[in-house]
């Protein structure tokens, strides 16, 4: 498995997005506006260049990092892709000096982050979303 900071292309995005149950059925053509849009890619290959996992960084590159699309493909759990992504993530965040890495876990999935160093914020700072 190798690790590299590209984008995946829009039907592999969309592919990762249905298989992780986020969008049913997602629009190739929207997707490669996310692909092109400024993020920070880091997809996991294996040796014949399939996609394994994905995750991607949303950064001002000064204060503030969104961790958002970590996403491991259902045949490839449980075998560290996640964490191995999450690494590399978390080293490009702290060569910035960051003051603020920031993601939003999908359910059940808080013990994961939290084993990387992550802790939840109290109730007093909840992330919000748009109505």
């Amino acid at each position: 498995m190798n690790i590299v900071r590209n984008a995946p292309s829009a039907q592999e995005l969309s592919d990762m997005y249905q298989r992780a149950g986020w969008i049913e059925s997602p629009d190739t053509q929207q997707m490669e506006r996310s692909v092109v849009a400024p993020s920070e890619w880091f997809v996991a290959r294996d040796t014949d260049g399939s996609v394994m996992g994905i995750g991607r960084v949303i950064t001002d590159y000064v204060r503030y990092a969104f961790i958002v699309d970590v996403i491991t493909k259902s045949e490839y759990q449980k075998r560290g892709i996640a964490s191995q992504i999450m690494d590399e993530i978390t080293a490009f965040c702290r060569e910035l000096s960051l003051d603020s890495v920031n993601l939003w876990p999908s359910e059940g999935k808080v013990g994961f982050y939290e084993k990387l160093g992550f802790y939840p914020l109290p109730a007093s700072q909840p992330h919000m979303k748009l109505k």
